[in-house]
């Protein structure tokens, strides 16, 4: 049934999804939703963002809620929403690569370019409370000949084997962590990272990426490549997030809980 959905999805015209869009953002405005909620308290939070505008944010978050599955009904549809140039997107070095990201837009239309660039692909996700649903996705997510492995601990163990056997590696490293993690600064402010990138980075077995989507000029989005040339610590891979926030905050993911996991009295900000 849910592929039925996401196909019928995948058929309709971009601009048709924008309208569809515009009402998710109507509905979640007049009700104050969870979405709505959590970005405002995380714009509030970390203040003085400059273009930082709560409405902004939530019309693309509400676009990405038809982008996923317009793609996973139809991987190839990631074409008409990034801007691919015609030069080298990685170096030609024999090293496999290892590379950290963020939700910035539709991820997925990041993770099916780079799953067509690389055959040795391995991705961390985190899984859905729907089975079904989690299943199909992943199933969708590596018919481009990516590997899937949840936020689990056994899955995560098999992930780290095929780090050290040299295959290619893609995190997004933004999301707070289940368990281990540090604690670092994000725009001023305390937050729990994930230290995975700092970690495997001392390795200097794979050449380090930071990889995510900016906005495009013909299509919606487009992909920006950053070489990091040494190891690099959870405060500077921080840091590149910030960069990448502040090109326009608010194709930044603002509603997931980026403050909880606090290390005073005040556990969260939610």
């Amino acid at each position: 049934m849910f592929l039925i959905l996401f196909k019928l999805i995948s058929f309709i015209p971009l601009f048709i999804l924008r309208y569809i869009s515009k009402l998710i953002l109507l509905i979640v405005n007049i009700t104050n939703a969870k979405p709505k909620r959590i970005t405002r308290n995380n714009l509030k939070h970390i203040e003085g963002l400059r273009n930082a505008s709560l409405n902004e944010s939530l019309k693309y978050t509400t676009e990405s809620y038809l982008e996923y599955p317009f793609l996973w009904g139809n991987p190839d549809n990631y074409k008409k929403l990034l801007e691919i140039e015609d030069k080298p997107i990685f170096n030609h070095s024999a090293k496999p690569k290892l590379i950290f990201t963020l939700h910035m837009g539709c991820v997925d239309v990041m993770l099916f370019f780079v799953s067509d660039l690389l055959s040795k692909l391995n991705i961390i996700f985190t899984a859905t409370k729907n089975k079904k649903i989690n299943d199909l996705v992943k199933k969708i997510r590596e018919s481009r000949g990516a590997k899937l492995y949840s936020a689990s601990s056994i899955e995560t163990n098999k992930f780290f084997k095929n780090f050290f056997k040299g295959e290619d590696i893609i995190i997004a490293t933004d999301l707070v962590p289940h368990n281990a993690g540090k604690y670092s600064n994000f725009f001023g402010k305390e937050c729990l990272s994930l230290d995975i990138i700092e970690k495997l980075s001392k390795k200097q077995t794979h050449d380090l990426y930071f990889v995510y989507l900016k906005k495009g000029t013909i299509k919606k989005y487009k992909l920006n490549t950053v070489h990091i040339k040494e190891p690099i610590t959870t405060n500077r891979m921080n840091k590149y997030f910030e960069d990448a926030i502040k090109e326009d905050p608010n194709l930044y993911g603002w509603e997931y809980k980026k403050f909880r996991k606090l290390s005073g009295n005040r556990k969260n900000i939610y």
